[in-house]
């Protein structure tokens, strides 16, 4: 559901409510044509509200064949939404006033049509929606209470034997009342399948780094730490490398913020192109600084990874608006860790970038951590 668009959501929302119009057009007909049960019924009251009912349901159908074309456009529908959200607030509005505004099944129905507005519709759009039937359920109300209006207006004292409700209108209650529940519970059901959706894009978008699609520096950390907690178990190597775009503030400044961007996305992309997915991660800690977490791996094997970085890198081709080349060299510092705390790993493999970058840059310097600390460079 978060995905979808204005008209998506608005057809979902006409979609769920037209076959509820269209079942009790059928009814209500049946109803007015049947011998037997007729005589209960305020004819005329009940073929204005199938008057309303058709009118409703071919603004449905008509506002259908507008927006089904536009489905997967993100641009709003405001007015089609106010339409639409009338014609099934008015509906259903007068549907629980004529069979009794205060009974079980016509409640619950207009409840389900709250429902389905606020989970689909703008606010905007149900805060008319409201603001128009909200009065009408209230006129009516007052209306009862002085003795203007029936509370039933659509029957009458025959639809009762001894104060106990006939077999057509009992029935009739029944399945509102049922149609209610169905209405509430399909709704419910939707309700947290899109919490569900809601949550698992939220997770992922507070793991992302937007920019570049990788893991961001809060999700490195966690992933990091519990890679140190496996290693206490499996005494597998496990491999750090932080890497850092060379002069990226020089690119920054002489090209602009956007093409400065532009490399960021494109180091993302090598990035995790050099590594074992799911088992690596790659990811952006801020700025123009990424790291590559290498799990159950000896610094050798982190060493050809680094080397295949370089080497998609040195193949990239980037242009500045301007026309001039842009060539991008990243200093990477690597560390292989056997028991350290992930603070140790991290300090590490940070002092090696900074010697890789007092080094001339476009380099990276490795370490192995153990027993003893045993340094070389390439």
């Amino acid at each position: 559901m978060s995905g979808t668009t204005p008209a998506g959501r608005c057809l979902m929302a006409i979609g769920l409510a037209t076959p509820f119009f269209i079942v009790y057009l059928g009814l209500h007909h049946y109803a007015l044509m049947s011998d037997a049960i007729r005589p209960g019924l305020r004819p005329a009251v009940l073929w204005v509200l199938q008057g309303g009912l058709a009118l409703g349901t071919l603004v449905l159908l008509a506002s259908t064949a507008w927006l089904w074309p536009r489905r997967h456009r993100s641009e709003p529908v405001p007015h089609v939404e106010v339409m639409a959200a009338l014609s099934i607030g008015l509906g259903y509005v007068a549907i629980a006033v004529c069979a009794g505004a205060f009974m079980a099944g016509p409640t619950q129905v207009l409840m389900g049509v709250l429902t389905i507005g606020l989970m689909l519709l703008q606010r905007r759009t149900m805060l008319i929606a409201f603001g128009v039937c909200a009065p009408v359920f209230a006129l009516f109300d007052v209306l009862m209470v002085v003795d203007v209006l029936p509370y039933a207006p659509a029957i009458t004292a025959r639809a009762f034997d001894a104060g106990e409700p006939v077999w057509w209108w009992s029935l009739w209650r029944h399945m509102v009342f049922h149609v209610g529940w169905i209405v509430i519970a399909f709704l419910i059901f939707m309700l947290f399948g899109r919490l569900d959706t809601v949550h698992a894009e939220l997770n992922r978008l507070s793991a992302t780094d937007a920019l570049t699609g990788l893991a961001n520096r809060r999700a490195f950390m966690e992933r990091l730490n519990a890679e140190v907690r496996r290693q206490g178990r499996t005494q597998r190597p496990l491999s750090l490398v932080l890497v850092d775009a060379d002069h990226f503030k020089r690119v920054n400044d002489q090209h602009g913020h956007p093409v400065g961007d532009e490399v960021l996305a494109m180091l993302g992309r090598l990035l995790s192109l050099g590594v074992r997915t799911p088992v690596d991660m790659a990811a952006r800690l801020g700025g123009e600084e990424f790291a590559l977490l290498l799990p159950d791996t000896t610094l050798d094997e982190a060493e050809a990874v680094c080397w295949r970085v370089q080497q998609r890198l040195a193949g990239e081709r980037l242009t500045a608006p301007s026309g001039e080349a842009l060539r991008i060299t990243v200093s990477m510092g690597v560390v292989e860790g056997l028991g350290q705390v992930p603070e140790h790993l991290l300090r590490q493999a940070d002092h090696n970038l900074y010697r890789a970058k007092d080094a001339g840059r476009n380099r990276a310097i490795y370490s192995v951590l153990g027993p003893t600390l045993a340094e070389a460079s390439a």
